[in-house]
């Protein structure tokens, strides 16, 4: 089952295109994470399926279990990601994602709820690659279906190093505003709160 709607009018002429040479060229672009040779782009193009998103359509929403089946490749328009504390709280813009930008590659790898919304902020064409297809690559071409694998882990690797920057920062940040709050105060006090609820 696609994720996405069909598409409207205004995208029919995307749809008369071979975006096989598009998917080639944007897999080739990629950063040293994935280092694919323009055979296995291309083996790996013929099991991506081609989806149109008109401007505004949610194509992924965060927490959605529903939508938890394959990441998709952006090869034209720009993609707004957003992220939300809540259900019922308004979403924050996380980044502007262009032409070359991989989209729910975790959710390729589990099944996990999305973590990120995913809004189209023009219309936008993208390859879709589904787990299913994930699977048939990996029995038909074990090797680049490792490669691809290799990339995306890199890939979270590199995210988690960068969250993980931040989280240092944002820590020294509270820290520097809140002298009083130290390491030790802080868990003094969740071991206390942890005691009145048990």
């Amino acid at each position: 089952m696609s994720l996405f709607r069909r598409p409207r009018p205004a995208l029919t002429s995307f749809a008369l295109r071979d975006w096989t040479p598009r998917i080639v060229e944007v897999l080739l672009r990629m950063p040293a994470w994935l280092r694919l040779s323009k055979s296995e782009a291309a083996l790996l193009a013929g099991y991506m399926e081609i989806q149109f998103v008109p401007s505004g359509l949610v194509f992924i929403r965060q927490d959605d279990p529903s939508q938890t089946d394959g990441m998709m490749l952006l090869l034209d328009g720009e993609v707004s990601v957003e992220k939300s504390a809540s259900q019922t709280s308004d979403s924050l813009v996380v980044s502007i994602a262009q032409p070359g930008a991989l989209l729910g590659e975790m959710g390729i790898l589990n099944d996990a709820p999305r973590s990120a919304s995913c809004v189209a902020y023009t219309d936008a064409v993208l390859a879709l690659l589904t787990r299913d297809a994930l699977e048939r690559l990996v029995t038909e071409f074990p090797q680049v279906a490792a490669k691809l694998a290799l990339g995306i882990a890199s890939r979270l690797a590199e995210r988690l190093r960068s969250t993980s920057s931040k989280l240092s920062t944002l820590s020294q940040v509270t820290a520097a505003m809140h002298p009083t709050l130290d390491a030790s105060t802080l868990a003094g006090g969740l071991k206390r709160s942890k005691t009145r609820k048990g």
